[in-house]
């Protein structure tokens, strides 16, 4: 097994860092854990998808307030959206096969 040996000034630094890092995760976490509201393009950012994809989530149902010509969309509702049109192995139904004998 190998050792890493630091000096004060490289253990300082080292610390710093890793409390920046961790601060830096909790203050993420938070943000995600807390209601935003948010428009298409925000809420496509906060899911990493294009905003297109917001727009065929709207299609298929998804939650939002619709201010003058712009849609709004709240973070929690939409996660439950998603979270209840999450498909697993358990709920997808197999392709059904026709065969001409």
């Amino acid at each position: 097994m190998s050792k890493v040996i630091l000096d004060k000034n490289d253990m300082a630094s080292f610390l710093s860092e890793c409390k920046q890092t961790f601060n830096k995760l909790i203050t993420s976490t938070k943000r995600e854990n807390q209601d935003q509201i948010l428009n298409r393009k925000g809420l496509a950012e906060y899911f990493h998808v294009s905003p297109n994809s917001i727009d065929d989530w709207v299609n298929l149902g998804m939650p939002y307030v619709q201010l003058g010509k712009t849609k709004r969309f709240s973070t929690k509702s939409a996660l439950k959206w998603v979270h209840e049109h999450e498909v697993t192995n358990q709920n997808k139904k197999s392709p059904i096969r026709i065969v001409n004998e």
